[in-house]
């Protein structure tokens, strides 16, 4: 081989590059391989996150960002809850408790509460009622407290059937709405000392009573309130406690069934005049005249007295 043959295939090499690479042909079809592969690779990723988005939670108008099954937890837990702290000593569930459950997802707490109470009054004939503060006077305007109780929805053929076995409770039922009968009708408010003076002529303050351990389950129960009063008579200072119905009463108890309570202890000889009587004593409004007549039918046909749509639970 002379020295010109070399040097003519040293160039030829020098422009090829080296041995075995491919021409730019081969390059562009490796390469559209490559870009096809990842688009396939691309697509199955999509696949496997498109059931998160197909199966999202929806409830009324509202989509969630979250799997059908762990919504429904949410809401069977918050049914859970609150029958549990129904049968507690408070007999109630705080809102904060209810979003605890939730954990990271707080922002489905109204959806979830919503499904929550339509369950309960579907399955167990009850709702969550939320607890209200008042002044002391008792006419201001009330204010949510963020705690909630159970109470009935069972329509009123239901609650005076036989379908339900009151057992017990049938006498501190009846307990309680003549305490709140009082109350009503001194305009919300009654000294202990009178409330108790009513007891005796009531013949419920006999020896062996134990009214005052019923008072204190009604308080305790939030059915009444108690709070102190100082003020000054002709003897000098002097210090009451004033009773109130309590936040559970108001929830539970519409004045109306009061007002009929009252009229059904009076019986067939009460006055005429006895409803606007009482609505007068109470300062309330509670029936139209025009419905006097379906409320005096109703109770013709044999409904307990202090019945309705919201039962007292003790």
């Amino acid at each position: 081989m002379d020295e010109d043959d070399y040097e003519s295939r040293g160039s030829s090499q020098k422009s090829n590059g080296k041995r075995g690479a491919p021409s730019s042909s081969q390059s562009h079809s490796s390469g559209s391989q490559k870009r096809v592969m990842r688009d396939i690779d691309d697509d199955s990723d999509q696949d496997d996150h498109a059931p998160k988005t197909i199966r999202a939670t929806t409830v009324g108008s509202k989509v969630l960002d979250i799997l059908p099954e762990d919504f429904e937890r949410f809401v069977k837990d918050t049914v859970r809850l609150a029958i549990f702290s129904s049968h507690s000593e408070a007999a109630t569930v705080k809102r904060d408790d209810i979003k605890a459950l939730l954990g990271t997802h707080t922002r489905l707490y109204d959806s979830v509460f919503e499904k929550a109470q339509e369950r309960l009054r579907k399955v167990f004939g009850m709702e969550m009622a939320e607890l209200t503060t008042k002044g002391r006077s008792g006419k201001n305007e009330e204010k949510g407290t963020k705690t909630y109780i159970l109470r009935s929805t069972l329509p009123l053929d239901l609650l005076g059937s036989e379908s339900l076995d009151w057992e017990d409770q049938l006498e501190d039922q009846g307990l309680l709405m003549v305490i709140l009968s009082l109350i009503m009708v001194r305009e919300g408010v009654i000294f202990e000392s009178h409330l108790k003076q009513h007891f005796r002529r009531l013949m419920l303050m006999e020896e062996g009573s134990d009214i005052d351990k019923k008072m204190d389950m009604f308080l305790k129960k939030r059915y009444i309130e108690k709070s102190k009063l100082e003020y000054l008579d002709e003897s000098g200072e002097k210090i009451e406690m004033e009773v109130r119905w309590g936040a559970r009463a108001r929830a539970e108890i519409p004045e109306e069934n009061v007002v009929r309570f009252i009229e059904e202890i009076f019986g067939p000889e009460a006055p005429k005049t006895l409803r606007a009587s009482i609505e007068k004593a109470s300062n309330i409004r509670t029936k139209t005249t025009d419905s006097n007549d379906a409320d005096a039918a109703e109770a013709s046909n044999g409904t307990p007295c202090g019945s309705s749509s919201n039962a007292i639970r003790l």
